[in-house]
C-alpha cells in the first residue's frame, strides 16, 4: 500500500511506516487505531486533519484518542530557505513556526505538528523530543545524510498494533 497514512480496527496485523526525519504519529482510540507518516508536505497539507477526521468519521471520540509523535527532525536542525517560507505562508500563519538565528531560518517541525493535533482537541499527547538529525547512530536521517555527502540513508521503521481483543 502507498500511502501516508493508514487506519485500522483488525488485532491481527501491525500496522507501519519508514521515515528519515518526517515525523511518525500513531494514533489509537478505543476500537481503531492509526499511524501517518507526517512530512513537512503532508503536514502543511492535512494529513494529520484528515486522519483524525476519519477516525472520528468512524466512530472514534477526540477525547478517548491517544497520540504519540515518534523522533523527527528538529528546529535547530530543520533549517530552511526563503522558497519554503513562502509555500509555509500559503497554508498555515507562519511566523510562529519560523525562527531566525545568525541570519538563517529556522522551521519549527514539532511545533507545528503540536498545533494541528491541539487545533483537533488532542489532549493526550506525546512528542518525542529526539533529534533524528543529531542522533546519526540512533537514527537514519536524510538531512545529515546530504549535509555529509553520504549518498544512502536508510530508513526506522514505526509499527503499532493491538491486543486480541
Amino acid at each position: 500500500m502507498d500511502a501516508d497514512a493508514i487506519i485500522t480496527e483488525r488485532d491481527d496485523i501491525l500496522l507501519g511506516i519508514l521515515t528519515a526525519d518526517c515525523a511518525p504519529i500513531i494514533i489509537l482510540g478505543e476500537n481503531r487505531f492509526g499511524i501517518i507518516h507526517a512530512g513537512w508536505k503532508g503536514l502543511i497539507n492535512g494529513i494529520i486533519e484528515n486522519t483524525i477526521n476519519k477516525l472520528v468519521s468512524l466512530g472514534e471520540k477526540i477525547e478517548k484518542l491517544n497520540v504519540f509523535v515518534g523522533p523527527h527532525l528538529k528546529e535547530q536542525s530543520f533549517e530552511v530557505k526563503n522558497d519554503f517560507i513562502e509555500i509555509l505562508k500559503k497554508k498555515v500563519v507562519h511566523d510562529i513556526f519560523i525562527n531566525k538565528k545568525d541570519d538563517k531560518y529556522y522551521f519549527d517541525f514539532s511545533k507545528l505538528i503540536e498545533e494541528k493535533l491541539r487545533s483537533h482537541k488532542i489532549k493526550k499527547l506525546k512528542i518525542s523530543s529526539e533529534n533524528t538529525f543529531s542522533n546519526p547512530r540512533r537514527f537514519f536521517s536524510h538531512r545529515f545524510n546530504f549535509v555529509n555527502k553520504i549518498k544512502k540513508c536508510g530508513r526506522q521503521i514505526s509499527l503499532v498494533g493491538i491486543k486480541n481483543k
